[in-house]
């Protein structure tokens, strides 16, 4: 008598070719996550530069143009939204350094300069940058709190 397999050689078939696709997306997922765990840990080279005080080059010139005006809200929103992600992450768990805190006043005030290039008709339509922290002089050093972080005598010393 022939001895026979319990598992026909479709299902040895089906079964190597799941076990491959598994192997394949653990593989293929590890490098995705490995590259977006790259991206936030190596330093953002727009804040690393703004940080050293080299000029920002994303403040583009303004020609007169409706084609312009359009490119320049496009890129305004691009860059706040990605602004915006960088002044509330991690809000709860973390606190920015006071350098990264610099580096985003300085992109606050690129972006500010940007939005003054885009026509008045456009700037209603979109949302203005604003710096979320108060810059305080305690003992002779500089540092910065947000808003809701502010002692009474903090707020009262900043007149607000």
């Amino acid at each position: 008598m022939k001895n026979s397999s319990p598992f026909p050689m479709k299902s040895k078939l089906v079964l190597l070719g799941s076990l491959l696709l598994l192997v394949a997306g653990i593989y293929f997922g590890g490098v995705q996550i490995l590259t977006e765990e790259q991206e936030l840990t190596e330093p953002n080279q727009t804040a690393l530069s703004l940080s050293q005080g080299t000029p920002v080059e994303f403040v583009s010139q303004r020609d007169g143009s409706a084609s312009s005006d359009t490119d320049l809200v496009a890129r305004y929103t691009q860059l706040y939204g990605k602004y915006q992600v960088k002044v509330y992450a991690n809000r709860k768990f973390s606190k920015p350094t006071n350098q990264e805190i610099e580096a985003l006043r300085l992109e606050a005030e690129a972006l500010d300069k940007l939005y003054t290039q885009i026509s008045l008709e456009e700037r209603t339509k979109i949302k203005r940058a604003a710096f979320p922290f108060f810059k305080l002089e305690v003992g002779g050093k500089t540092i910065y709190k947000k808003a809701e972080d502010l002692t009474p005598e903090e707020r009262k010393s900043l007149s607000c």
